[in-house]
């Protein structure tokens, strides 16, 4: 699969487009400055902190069509904005430590979700799905499938 850059920036692009996770909180452990494009915020040890990761993963300052699923996205010069995709509490291109406190199952959703779509792929040569909203974040209804034929 890692011989495979479509299906890995399809992966991470939902992953982007849509955290599993998308409301995080946590306590300042020291006192520190929060920046974002255009301003800082001064936040002292103790504080509450809480995020919302569509913020910063729909960014249009950070991602062209922040809005769209774009499946080619982090191919080539694009894997470069993994640092960008944020919904295991980091960065896509850091490792999860006892001090970083970015999801320990971070590279399994990742692997499963990869083997989903290779399943997907090799079981169907086509299949029709519409898009919706739910109040849980998307909503995915398969209309049609077609199973491989070889």
């Amino acid at each position: 699969m890692e011989e495979m850059p479509l299906m890995k920036s399809v992966v991470y692009e939902a992953l982007r487009i849509e955290p599993p996770v998308s409301l995080q909180f946590g306590r300042a452990k020291r006192d520190l400055i929060i920046e974002s494009h255009d301003a800082a915020f001064e936040v002292k040890e103790g504080e509450m902190l809480f995020g919302f990761q569509p913020f910063a993963t729909k960014d249009p300052k950070i991602f062209t069509q922040a809005e769209e699923f774009v499946a080619d996205r982090f191919m080539g010069e694009g894997e470069k904005m993994l640092e960008h995709v944020l919904w295991s509490n980091g960065p896509e291109t850091e490792e999860p430590t006892l001090g970083n406190k970015q999801c320990a199952g971070k590279d399994f959703v990742v692997l499963v979700s990869r083997l989903f779509v290779v399943e997907l792929f090799l079981r169907y040569d086509s299949f029709e799905i519409e898009v919706g909203t739910s109040p849980l974040g998307a909503a995915v209804t398969v209309t049609s499938l077609r199973r491989a034929s070889f």
